[in-house]
């Protein structure tokens, strides 16, 4: 007789499991992935909602005789003053600005006449409603370039170019609180997110373009935070006056302000004071020949001391700020 080997395997895995003691069935993996989805969408409210849409952005209007300057670019030396000194390469540049505005930009030296192009693209968008998938603003390039003021010639067309792509490639990233006590607002990016052209002739001589601003930015235009200057006017003017003329324009009674920290405000890079306090003597004398200040003085404190003449719109006065020294 032959002895049994004892099994090493408990019986009652052999016997058929009760109603009760029945073992559930594995879940596959696609089942264990869907189950731990859905507990994580339990725990977390915000993820049962639908995709947040771009948010839209209505840019203001104003008329033909007007662009619209923002507070928190004028205020600063984002935009310099500068002109034939070789162009500075900034990487993440903390750049000089009134004490409730801080800005950090990355990208080639922003001067005046860059200002100019892009003033002259928000005009060209004024009454649009945008967001991130906006159309395009469309534009030939010598009909822009007339309305710069600039000579039409290659050069011109070529300085676009170079222009559109500087304030394409560029970053910047504005902080700004009222009050020390406020929320700080903080917006950035490129000024212009893309661009695309047709060219003629030379390499360089793109002769129609199509742009896409930045909606984040242009939402700062907002009653408080914009003014809109005397287009006529800045034309007429060098880049110092420029800066001048959009720094002041953006408060109808300016706070007496050190000449050194005008110097550093727009982004003068002329080394020694003295010629620096000759050239805002001539050139505040420019913006009293054309009709913007009234008065002028640089008092024994060397502090500047202007008198605006001209007279703002109720909106206008709505949405000027106190400028500090």
């Amino acid at each position: 007789m032959t002895k049994k080997t004892p099994s090493l395997i408990s019986s009652e895995f052999f016997e058929p499991a009760k109603a009760s003691e029945q073992v559930a069935p594995k879940e596959t993996a696609l089942e264990i992935v869907a189950r731990l989805e859905k507990s994580l969408v339990g725990r977390n409210p915000a993820n049962q909602q639908s995709p947040r849409p771009p948010t839209r952005v209505q840019i203001p209007l104003w008329s033909e005789d007007h662009r619209p300057v923002l507070h928190d670019l004028v205020r600063s030396a984002l935009f310099t003053c500068g002109q034939r000194d070789a162009r500075m390469d900034l990487k993440a540049k903390p750049i000089y600005a009134l004490e409730h505005i801080k800005i950090t930009y990355t990208g080639e030296e922003l001067r005046q006449r860059d200002y100019d192009v892009y003033l002259q693209i928000l005009h060209l968008s004024r009454g649009a409603t945008v967001d991130n998938r906006q159309e395009w603003v469309e534009f030939e390039a010598r009909s822009l370039i007339k309305m710069l003021g600039w000579t039409q010639n290659s050069r011109s067309l070529v300085e676009l170019r170079e222009t559109i792509r500087r304030l394409t490639a560029c970053a910047l990233e504005v902080t700004r609180s009222r009050t020390k006590s406020s929320v700080p607002v903080v917006y950035g990016g490129p000024l212009l997110l893309k661009y695309a052209g047709a060219q003629e002739g030379g390499f360089d001589e793109v002769t129609f373009w199509k742009v896409q601003i930045n909606s984040e930015v242009a939402a700062q235009l907002k009653p408080g935070d914009y003014t809109r200057i005397d287009w006529q006017i800045r034309t007429k003017l060098s880049p110092l006056e420029k800066w001048l003329h959009a720094f002041y324009s953006t408060n109808q009674h300016p706070y007496p302000m050190k000449v050194e920290t005008i110097h550093k405000l727009c982004g003068s890079r002329m080394a020694e004071i003295k010629f620096f306090r000759r050239a805002i003597k001539a050139a505040l004398d420019r913006l009293t020949e054309v009709g913007f200040l009234s008065s002028w003085q640089l008092d024994d404190t060397d502090k500047v001391k202007v008198v605006r003449s001209q007279m703002l719109t109720i909106q206008d006065r709505e949405s000027n700020n106190d400028v500090r020294t």
